[in-house]
């Protein structure tokens, strides 16, 4: 799955080697009332200085998507922070 926030739209999708993004579903943005740090902060940096596309994506980000395979929805930037985080420490 990927989860697409740009030019080409904002969505999740399947990704088909020859076929693109195929059985996209549109994100779920979170309200900007809603936002908690730090996208709150980085919202309202964007607005501040008038960058309203990138505080349109920010929203997004910190938003919801559905899975196309199973339709279970998530956090998006908690999934991301889930999947990057570093390794637990090796026990002695």
């Amino acid at each position: 799955m990927t989860i697409a926030v740009g030019d080409h739209g904002r969505y999740s999708a399947v990704r088909d080697w020859e076929r693109g993004d195929i059985e996209r579903r549109e994100l779920r943005p979170v309200p900007a009332g809603e936002l908690r740090d730090p996208g709150r902060w980085m919202h309202a940096t964007a607005v501040r200085d008038g960058q309203r596309r990138l505080a349109e994506g920010i929203r997004h980000v910190f938003g919801r998507a559905e899975c196309p395979a199973c339709g279970s929805v998530f956090s998006i930037a908690e999934a991301y922070t889930d999947a990057n985080l570093p390794p637990a420490p090796e026990p002695n």
